[in-house]
This record gives structure tokens, C-alpha cells and sequence, in this order.
């Protein structure tokens, strides 16, 4: 089939070119088969590193583009991003002050356009057998580097989202967390993936295993300036009777866009929270997965997207129940001003044996303009007939008695509409229990609604 289209996205080392082409379907994939062998002839890295490599870019390669005519990218408009030549990750100084601090976070690794920054990052000293440090692999890795790197591209899911298979191929650089057996993190590791803009595209990675009975408490933060193309990877393993609290916030630019994906594995007992915020971006898209691989695994996402002017925010979600006596809850909020759009795909999937699932999903949507939209989808796939499982979606506007309520205490029209939405918003952050953090979100949020400090205070639990 031909297309006549700009020079479609480009991985790092593909020649650009900047004029009109006529472009047909191996004639693509020779390209990127091209800027893909001398990315790959560059690098020296272990052989179960490369071969990873190679599977991906065939996955890749077997999907091609995503359009609109595919199902799971119909509501995801991609024509913009195809019209702009990126470029290859570069290296750049940035100022540690343009960096978001978290008080409590006594290890910290900074990346950027995907390459760690030493010198912007700190680590404390560290439990015997921990490894908290760059993904970036080389020929002789230590014990703890090559236990986890083993984990890397293990996790099943998202074999169909063309973005993490060019994540796979072409990523530099990554955090890399590894906690062994019964260790347990005082304080958190924070982690920022700042891109430079310039119409660069960047693949950061993030591996994350702990062992049994390990916990462990992570904040990942996306930032960036200028237009760029962020597709991201995390994966995330846990061992029986692990807990993790991961926090992942994305604030960039208006111009970035952000293509993400998130795998996560759960064994007996473990337990996990994930808060996904999105505020940033032009097109901000996260796929979660999750595996509850074990009995009594048991976890909470939490999501919440904050749109304006013509941004876009997505969330596809599956959590797939594999064992009994496993339990997810699903919350989902967006709040929509002028044009945004905001997506939620979730689906609930509960295998034939996996008796005594308790399962909750819900997508709720604040729109504060007539232009806004939202798209919601929950769906369940129960094949097995002793649980408990629901969904729900609302969508709507501003409550107009309970700002009449408010307007009669005499607050202003704009306080009171403010109020409502921070209150509709700040339940999302209320379930974060990392303090700092949920205090640096709040005061985030009542900024960008232009909310009275006073107010603020008031409504605070």
C-alpha cells in the first residue's frame, strides 16, 4: 500500500530528510532496518542485550506505523508527530535548578534525553546487594547488574504497541532499581527523565525488580522544554510479599509528546500502588500493563489527567487476574478545559481459575468546556464464576447548584468554580501517601486552577 506523507518519525541515526516523499510500506521498514544496524554496530553490551534488541525491531517492524484504522489507536491522532524530522538524542547541559526537588528522596537519578547525568544525580549509601544506578549496560556487569538485567524484556504484554518495540531497539540509557530479598528502602528513590527539546526523540528505560519481600517507595517524573517525542519504557517486577509505591508524573512541555508504556508483574502476596499523573504535553499516552501472577497479589491505580487548550491525554489499561484471591481497584479522573481530550481503555481480565477476584475499575471525567471530550471504555472479560468485579464511567460538567451553593457565601464566580474542580481533582492526590510529594501536587494543581491560597488550607484533610 503507498502513502504520500512527511518523512515519518525518525529513530535515532536514521538519515533525515526534510522534503515531500512517497513512501511505501518495505520501503519504511528498510529504513529503519538501516539506521537500526549502525545504531547496533556502535554498541558493545552484553549478547543477551543485543538479541533483546533484534527481537524488538522485528516486533516493530511486524507492526509498522499505528493509524487510526487500528482499534487500539483510533482515539490517538499521530499525523502532527509524522510531520516533524526528529532528531537523534543529543547530550546537553541543563541547570540542576530546572530539576524538580523532593525533600524526603535521598537517591536520585537525573537523565537526560535519555543518557544519566552523573553529576546531577546522588545516591546514599545503599543496603548490601542493592543496585540503584544506570541501566546502560556494558561487557562486565556486577552480580546485582546482571541478576537484573536478566529480568529486562521478560514481562509479557505489549507485544502490539509499536512504540515500546522502538523503545526496545533503540534505548541508550535507563535507571536501573534492584533491591534484593527483605530489603527495605527508607526513603525514596526519585527519578527525572528531563528532555531538551529540539525535536530529538529519546527512549528511556526503566527496570525495577525486587526481590521477595523487598519494598520500596519510587517517584519518576518526566520533564522537558521544546517539542520532542518521549517514548518511555518501564518494567517492574515483584517478587512474593514485595510492596512498591510507584508515583509517576508527566509535566511536559505543551509541544512534547509523550508515548509511553508501563509492564508490571506481581507475585503471591505482593502489593503495589501506582498514582499516574498527566499535566504536560501535547499528546500524553500511557499503556499499563498488569500480571497478578500469584494468590492474595493485590494492586491500586490511580490516574489522573489535568487538560487544557488542545492537549491530549490517554490511559490503556489491562489487568489481567491469573491466580485466585487476587484484587485490583481502578480509578481514573480527568478534568478538560477548552479543547483537550482525555482517553481511558481499561479492561478487567479474570482467568478460568482465578476464583475470589475482587475487581474494580472506574473512569470519572470533569469537562469545563463544551469543546472538551472524553472517551471512556471499561470492559470486563470474566471467565471464571466466583468473583466480584464492576466498573462504571461518568462524564459531565460542573455541578451548577453547587456552585450556586458556594456563590451565596459570597465567593467569586471564578474561586467557586475553582473549588469545585480542585475538590473533584485532589481526591486523586489525596491517595498518594508519599507526603511531600502529595503536597508539591496540591500546590501544583491549585496553581493551575488559580486558586486562592487560603482556600487551599481550608480544604486540606
Amino acid at each position: 500500500m503507498r502513502s504520500t506523507t512527511r518523512n515519518p518519525v525518525a529513530p535515532a541515526g536514521w538519515p533525515l530528510e526534510t522534503v515531500v516523499m512517497t513512501v511505501t510500506a518495505p520501503v519504511l521498514s528498510d529504513r529503519y532496518r538501516s539506521a537500526f544496524d549502525t545504531f547496533l554496530a556502535n554498541r558493545r553490551e552484553p549478547d543477551a542485550i543485543t538479541r533483546s534488541r533484534r527481537a524488538a525491531f522485528e516486533r516493530f517492524a511486524m507492526l509498522g506505523w499505528p493509524t487510526r484504522q487500528q482499534e487500539a489507536w483510533r482515539f490517538t491522532d499521530l499525523s502532527t508527530l509524522q510531520t516533524i524530522d526528529l532528531q537523534p538524542p543529543a547530550d546537553a547541559l541543563v541547570d540542576a535548578t530546572a530539576l524538580p526537588n523532593l525533600a524526603s528522596a535521598a537517591h536520585r537519578l537525573v537523565f537526560i534525553n535519555g543518557r544519566f547525568a552523573p553529576g546531577l544525580s546522588k545516591l546514599a549509601h545503599l543496603p548490601e546487594g542493592t543496585f540503584i544506578g544506570s541501566l546502560n549496560p556494558h561487557p562486565n556487569p556486577s552480580p546485582s547488574e546482571r541478576e537484573a538485567e536478566y529480568q529486562l524484556d521478560r514481562l509479557p504484554g505489549l507485544s502490539q504497541h509499536p512504540f515500546a518495540a522502538l523503545n526496545g531497539a533503540f534505548w541508550e540509557d535507563g535507571a536501573l532499581i534492584h533491591l534484593p530479598r527483605g530489603t527495605m528502602l527508607e526513603t525514596p528513590v526519585h527519578v527525572i527523565f528531563y528532555a531538551t527539546g529540539g525535536d530529538r526523540a529519546v527512549y528511556p528505560r526503566l527496570l525495577l525488580t525486587l526481590a521477595d519481600s523487598a519494598q520500596a517507595n519510587v517517584v519518576v517524573e518526566y520533564h522537558g522544554q521544546g517539542r520532542s517525542l518521549n517514548a518511555p519504557v518501564a518494567e517492574l517486577h515483584l517478587g512474593d510479599g514485595a510492596t512498591l509505591a510507584y508515583h509517576q508524573l508527566q509535566e511536559e512541555s505543551a509541544q512534547a509528546f509523550h508515548l509511553g508504556a508501563i509492564r508490571l508483574r506481581q507475585g503471591r502476596d505482593s502489593q503495589t500502588q501506582l498514582h499516574l499523573l498527566s499535566l504536560g504535553g501535547q499528546l500524553a499516552r500511557t499503556d499499563l500493563e498488569v500480571l497478578l501472577d500469584g494468590e492474595h497479589a493485590a494492586c491500586l491505580l490511580n490516574g489522573l489527567t489535568v487538560g487544557r487548550d488542545n492537549q491530549a491525554g490517554n490511559y490503556y489499561v489491562r489487568v489481567d487476574h491469573a491466580y485466585p484471591h487476587g484484587s485490583s481497584q481502578q480509578l481514573f479522573k480527568s478534568v478538560l478545559d477548552d479543547k483537550a481530550r482525555a482517553v481511558f481503555d481499561g479492561m478487567i481480565h479474570v482467568r478460568p481459575h482465578a476464583q475470589k477476584t475482587d475487581a474494580r475499575q472506574s473512569s470519572r471525567n470533569l469537562l469545563l468546556s463544551k469543546q472538551a471530550l472524553a472517551n471512556s471504555n471499561p470492559r470486563l472479560e470474566i471467565l471464571a464464576d466466583d468473583v466480584k468485579c464492576g466498573h462504571g464511567s461518568s462524564t459531565g460538567f460542573l455541578d451548577p447548584n453547587a456552585e450556586f451553593y458556594l456563590r451565596a457565601r459570597g465567593i467569586g464566580a471564578a474561586q467557586a468554580r475553582a473549588l469545585l474542580v480542585y475538590a473533584f481533582a485532589n481526591d486523586s492526590l489525596n491517595a498518594i501517601t508519599l507526603t511531600p510529594l502529595r503536597e508539591r501536587l496540591t500546590r501544583l494543581l491549585a496553581d493551575r486552577l488559580a486558586l486562592d491560597d487560603r482556600m487551599t488550607e481550608e480544604l486540606k484533610p
